[in-house]
């Protein structure tokens, strides 16, 4: 299955406000650690990293395998300066199909090491491509993350552990759902023991925190919304049972006047044909009588015609209300279906169950929800 990844769209507020500051925090934390004037960016996506580097006049090459994602960021790069234009290169290839005849001072690989199942390759792919001071800049999604095309899950040790034998490590940073780091060819390996300091590791708790903070409020307003949910689906059921009720009730009467309708109609027409039968042997005085009763049985049907035409008007409306609450409940069905399957993802989680069993410890979510 192809998975499109839309980071200039996020950036630009396209996926949520919320989302997009958070993309442009990280894409802003990378720029800033960019180190020379050659960067290579593997798996850029749609170009948003290369036109902000190129603006400052570097010359940024990026990357992607998504022929899609690079047919956006080109289309995307005719809008800015010709010297942006100038200074940009997009290619859509692998790291391990992309060769140049010269080195970069930097590469960027932003969300791209959970998508291997192992990163030494990658990562001494890399190496061969920097210089012999070459810096590298890394953003991974911290901790649990369901994407389709993820195939592990990194949260401090093991992405240190993976980076630590090619490159020394010169910064880490924790940003919320994100966690990123710098580093070099130029410094030496270190030891795990070395980089885990208490300064390091209180930040990766106010991480936890952040995380974990947003995992609480995200499932209160999941919960609310569910709540919410299920009153209105309860108050559809109702609507949709009284409207069944005076459908039928409706189509009873409605039965009732066409075979009054049809009573009306047959005496009239046996009195037409009494009166073309004896036509010739009635008196004035009959004649008048019959074409009285005859008037009357007219306007009695002229009347119930009125008051089917009526009765049917009403029906349609009522059919129509009808529809429109099945639509509604339906469609609540759906949202119902589609929160309850995000509130499943999150409970299946460690950390997400974690969060459930302390909230309903507090009892703010029901023990049986």
């Amino acid at each position: 299955m192809k998975v499109l990844d839309k980071v200039t769209e996020a950036y630009f507020g396209g996926m949520g406000e919320l989302f997009a500051r958070k993309t442009r925090e990280r894409i802003h934390w990378i720029c800033s650690k960019v180190q020379g004037q050659r960067v290579l960016n593997v798996g850029c996506s749609q170009g948003i990293t290369e036109v902000l580097l190129a603006r400052e006049g570097k010359y940024p090459v990026g990357i992607d395998i998504e022929e899609e994602a690079i047919e956006y960021a080109k289309n995307a790069l005719l809008n800015e300066s010709e010297s942006v234009k100038r200074n940009v290169e997009y290619h859509a290839c692998s790291i391990f199909d992309f060769n140049v005849d010269y080195k970069f001072e930097t590469v960027i690989m932003a969300e791209v090491m959970e998508h291997f199942s192992s990163s030494a390759s990658l990562l001494t792919r890399v190496s061969d491509m920097l210089t012999d001071d070459g810096t590298i800049v890394v953003t991974v999604p911290f901790g649990i993350n369901d994407f389709i095309d993820h195939k592990k899950t990194y949260y401090l040790v093991n992405l240190l552990e993976e980076i630590t034998p090619f490159f020394g490590i010169s910064e880490i940073k924790f940003l919320g759902q994100w966690i990123g780091l710098v580093a070099s060819k130029k410094l030496p390996s270190q030891q795990l023991e070395s980089l885990l300091k208490i300064d390091l590791i209180k930040q990766l708790e106010a991480n936890f925190h952040c995380v974990e903070r947003y995992l609480v409020d995200d499932l209160r307003e999941k919960t609310t919304y569910i709540k919410k949910i299920n009153t209105q689906l309860s108050e559809n059921r109702q609507t949709i049972n009284q409207l069944k009720s005076e459908n039928e009730q409706l189509k009873k009467s409605n039965d009732k006047l066409v075979d009054d309708y049809e009573q009306l109609k047959r005496a009239f027409e046996k009195m037409k044909q009494e009166q073309e039968t004896y036509q010739t042997k009635i008196s004035e005085t009959d004649a008048e009588k019959y074409k009285r009763e005859i008037a009357e049985l007219k306007k009695t049907i002229e009347e119930k015609n009125k008051e089917i035409l009526n009765r049917l008007d009403s029906e349609e409306n009522t059919l129509k209300k009808y529809k429109d609450a099945i639509y509604k409940y339906n469609n609540l069905e759906a949202r119902f279906a589609n929160i309850s399957k995000k509130y499943d993802l999150l409970s299946k989680s460690k950390l997400g169950r974690l969060t459930l069993k302390y909230w309903k410890m507090r009892k703010r979510i029901p023990d049986n929800f």
